[in-house]
């Protein structure tokens, strides 16, 4: 179908920098509905290293993601769904690894100079008072082999929900207006952390990397013992207000973004084993802060450690 292959082209040319090459088979295009699905993306594993991270990005899959478009863009919204998101972050202190990374860095900005901001910022505007995007089944995971090969641990999420809403933040498709309003809810979110876990990317092949991560997720209230609450289960709701730039008429009398948050049930716990590790984590950490002379001092008072019945 020579329309797919245009489209499969045109994905590939701008989510080069953050998807490995797609094929037609990955594509569903529904063409009189507006949709347009792509499945089993494998995530570069420089896909984040813009951002400067002290991790990279270990291993990245997204089971699904569809567009739907609708004919009647100015009053539908365009609904975003992403199913079962797979991320594992390992330390980012490889030497050869930092040099490929100043490269890849090097030739984005070759690319942003080349096209303007303010196309780029419209269409992020005009995207944010349009879109409702819906995530499902999420898995973040960190692991380091070396020394912390026993101390791996996850964030999960249930769902991620963003939407525009008008401003008592009741769902709307946003026209033109001085002030954007978005209500993003997360359900279930929680973290985990077993020092004796095995690591999940010492696994042979994808597919059981990806088959270890979702199973985490989908055990839910049956989770297996080794499984340690950091975080328990939690839902947290946010409402954010976006204002727009000075050229339409707010002269930055207000703020550009106002966000306030919901969390409707917070659980802390920490385990003697965990509390121990902790330590080791903070001073591995102020090892590598060291040559940053920034003149910062925590100091922690009365901390309440919740232990569990087993520490």
């Amino acid at each position: 179908m020579i329309f797919k292959s245009f489209i499969v082209d045109f994905l590939n040319e701008y989510l080069d920098t953050y998807v490995n090459t797609l094929s037609e088979s990955q594509l569903d295009i529904g063409i009189w509905g507006g949709d347009v699905q792509l499945n089993q993306l494998d995530i570069k594993e420089t896909a984040l290293d813009e951002f400067d991270l002290p991790v990279r990005l270990s291993f990245g899959y997204i089971q699904s993601l569809a567009l739907k478009i609708p004919w009647a863009f100015w009053s539908k919204p365009i609904v975003a769904e992403i199913s079962d998101v797979y991320l594992i972050f390992v330390p980012n202190q490889n030497e050869q690894q930092l040099k490929q990374k100043k490269l890849l860095l090097e030739t984005r900005r070759n690319r942003q100079e080349s096209s303007p901001d303010d196309l780029w910022d419209m269409l992020i505007s005009q995207m944010s008072k349009k879109i409702r995007m819906h995530i499902k089944r999420v898995h973040i995971r960190y692991e380091d082999k070396v020394p912390n090969r026993e101390r791996p641990f996850s964030t999960v999420i249930d769902s991620l929900d963003f939407q525009t809403t008008d401003k008592n933040f009741k769902p709307i498709v946003q026209r033109v207006a001085d002030q954007v309003y978005n209500l993003v809810s997360m359900r279930s979110l929680r973290i985990f952390w077993s020092p004796t876990t095995t690591l999940i990317s010492d696994l042979n092949n994808t597919g059981a990397i990806i088959d270890a991560l979702r199973q985490t997720i989908d055990v839910n209230e049956n989770e297996p013992e080794e499984y340690e609450y950091v975080l328990e289960p939690c839902t947290i709701e946010a409402k954010m207000k976006f204002c727009t730039p000075a050229k339409d008429g707010l002269n930055w009398t207000a703020p550009k973004i106002d966000l306030s948050k919901e969390i409707r049930k917070l659980g802390l716990a920490i385990s003697k084993q965990q509390y121990q590790e902790l330590l080791k984590k903070f001073e591995e950490a102020g090892d590598e802060l060291d040559m940053f002379d920034v003149g910062i001092q925590l100091q922690l008072t009365e901390i309440e450690i919740c232990k569990r019945p087993d520490a």
